[in-house]
């Protein structure tokens, strides 16, 4: 069997095992197209073997290039792909991405092409899924960068540390990491504490220990475009006079994307690629693949894919809550 690979959107470590496993799982020969779906149109493929794939499988480096576009393809080049893809003997099709990208995969797989989803993403905003691949190890930058916060704070005693993190309009990645590191505060899109309140919130805190960290949501401020950095700016202007302590700034952005990937990294791409390889081997089409809160993985259509913010009823809210997080 041949099977080709592509990923769309923000680039993520782990994506190398989930290759790996697919690889391994189905006995197939791996095709990749580098450069997203603008490189899946224009044929950048090349065949990787599986002696490299096992190197490469737990390493940071990627085998893989992604690639973004905000254009809409026509129904031409949807053709064209499907015959590149005919030409090239490939017999599925699979797409790592957000949702923007897995809505492509629906319309390919009308002209014929075999089409399997997995989210990739650290922003974990795939509705329907409590993991997507990169997620881990975003949280695992954070609670490095924490880390680091809390041994300069406990150095200098009366800091205030403010982080900015990635995420876009979902508040998943923060709220989890400043669980799962231990900061104090998480400023999610989907929760807004009043300026004044949280400025008495810090500085009680701020009464009990040495340091405060603060993980912020880049969308928190409601200012927040693809690209846009510096939410916490316009936070820190309204927060220091009300506190009376100078506010440090982090902006962590692109480095979440990388790093070695966690063992939970591996372990969710690799029950995502034994789900994809079961559905294809049992004679499935065009699916995608999430992971519920159970860690089971289960197939739904293409269509269903689409983004989702912080669910407010979920555990990990709740939790944050209890823990006077949010």
């Amino acid at each position: 069997m041949r099977i080709g690979m592509v990923i769309s959107g923000g680039d993520v470590t782990g994506i190398n095992n989930f290759i790996f496993q697919i690889s391994r799982l189905a006995q197939a020969e791996m095709v990749l197209f580098n450069g997203g779906i603008p490189g899946l149109l224009a044929n950048r493929h090349q065949e990787v073997s599986r002696r490299d794939l096992v190197d490469y499988a737990i390493a940071a480096i990627p085998v893989i290039q992604s690639g973004r576009t905000q254009r809409k393809l026509v129904r031409g080049e949807y053709e064209t792909i499907a015959r590149q893809l005919k030409t090239l003997r490939i017999e599925v099709l699979i797409l790592a991405g957000g949702d923007g990208s897995l809505q492509f995969l629906h319309i390919l797989s009308e002209f014929g092409v075999n089409c399997f989803g997995v989210g990739m993403t650290i922003d974990n905003d795939v509705n329907g899924s409590d993991y997507t691949i990169g997620f881990s190890t975003a949280c695992e930058q954070v609670l490095k960068e924490v880390a680091k916060l809390r041994n300069t704070g406990r150095a200098l005693a009366g800091r205030v540390f403010m982080v900015e993190l990635l995420g876009g309009y979902c508040g998943e990645l923060t709220l989890q990491s400043a669980i799962k590191s231990n900061a104090d505060f998480a400023l999610i899109p989907e929760y807004q504490i009043p300026t004044q309140e949280l400025a008495t919130r810090i500085t009680q805190r701020l009464s009990e220990q040495n340091s405060v960290v603060i993980l912020c949501s880049e969308g928190y401020t409601r200012e927040y475009s693809p690209g846009f950095q510096g939410a916490i700016d316009t936070l820190i202007k309204q927060l220091e006079p009300l506190i009376g302590v100078r506010i440090r700034k982090t902006i962590i952005g692109y480095g979440l994307r990388n790093g070695e990937p966690t063992c939970e990294e591996i372990f969710q791409g690799t029950i995502m690629a034994s789900e994809v390889v079961r559905c294809i081997q049992s004679g499935m089409r065009n699916k995608a693949v999430i992971i519920n809160g159970s860690n089971k993985p289960i197939p739904i259509d293409l269509m269903s894919i689409k983004k989702r913010l912080v669910d407010t009823e979920g555990a990990h809210y709740k939790l944050a809550r209890q823990l006077n997080i949010l």
